[in-house]
């Protein structure tokens, strides 16, 4: 099979990312984290190492989501009705955004006390 030109794999790549954003709440709720986090590292004027800290474990909790949501159609694909092993792979993948959000959430602690104590007293 020919590979597609590149920018057919981008437009492919781009209709993937829309189809979870449309489809997905939980990728909803992550895209509106970042779009916080996007205001707020304006908001405090975050240093560049702040800011690449608080963006990258932003895109690790998106990405996280959408290889979540592959692994969940696949099983879906492949057994439609319900099976204790699929269940457990889910639980998994489920698992593994629980602890991408728990390391950004500790980030975003890590990052903004600072300022947040500032800001409020």
């Amino acid at each position: 099979m020919k590979k597609p030109p590149f920018y057919k794999s981008v437009q492919f790549t781009i209709k993937g990312l829309l189809w979870i954003l449309r489809n997905e709440r939980n990728f909803q709720i992550e895209i509106f984290g970042l779009i916080i986090n996007l205001f707020l590292i304006v908001f405090f004027g975050l240093d560049p190492f702040e800011t690449c800290l608080i963006l990258i474990t932003s895109f690790i909790v998106l990405i996280t989501e959408t290889v979540n949501t592959c692994i969940e159609k696949i099983c879906d694909y492949i057994q439609p009705e319900f099976d204790q092993r699929i269940g457990i792979i889910k639980d998994l993948a489920g698992g593994a955004v629980l602890l991408s959000v728990i390391v950004s959430i500790c980030v975003g602690t890590l990052v903004y006390w600072p300022y947040l104590k500032l800001f409020l007293y």
